[in-house]
């Protein structure tokens, strides 16, 4: 048998990563960040607790990876929608792709707001997500000032709390929250 290519050893790598990521997840998701120990998530990830640190130093960069690696799906949209944005039909786009990530990974999202009240990972967690939400909201602001609203910040910030609201009512209710009748009215009343 010959040896691993370097490609052959990133990609047994990043596998290894993800899974890792993915167990670090769900822990965290269910029993918070103080609660999940870096064994427990070996334990779930199937590798040792020394391998684990071969990937992650610390328990608090890998919540940072996690967050990270979760936000990646919604940097993209927003991303590729940021300089369309300043049509109603692509406002309209933003927000539906907005919730169907939400509904298709609602374990991170769940992590995501269960994080605000967690103090000892705050700081981490505005370090990572405060660039992220600032860009986010200013392509709304962007969109109403274009729109001519008088006061385009504070609408993008009412929206982006619209935003939050309807995403925790509808990870703590699930399908019993009627979610695409709530979009199709947050589309009516901010487009």
């Amino acid at each position: 048998m010959s040896p691993r290519t370097d490609k052959q050893n990133k990609d047994i790598r990043q596998k290894m990563e993800l899974q890792i990521l993915n167990a670090a997840l769900d822990l965290f998701a269910s029993d918070g960040f103080e609660g999940t120990s870096m064994q427990s998530i070996a334990k779930e990830a199937g590798v040792s607790k020394g391998n684990l640190y071969n990937y992650f130093e610390s328990k608090q960069e890998l919540l940072k990876g996690v967050l990270l690696h979760g936000l990646d799906q919604l940097s993209e949209v927003m991303e590729a929608s940021s300089l369309e944005l300043l049509t109603e039909e692509a406002f309209e786009g933003a927000i539906r792709v907005n919730f169907e990530l939400i509904r298709s990974n609602k374990v991170f999202w769940k992590l995501y707001y269960n994080l605000f009240a967690q103090p000892k990972v705050q700081v981490l967690f505005s370090e990572i997500f405060n660039p992220f939400l600032e860009q986010y909201l200013e392509i709304f602001e962007l969109y109403f000032e274009n729109k001519g609203d008088k006061n385009p910040k504070t609408t993008a910030l009412l929206l982006g709390s619209t935003l939050d609201g309807v995403s925790l009512g509808f990870l703590m209710m699930g399908d019993a929250y009627p979610l695409d009748d709530i979009v199709d009215q947050i589309i009516m009343k901010f487009k």
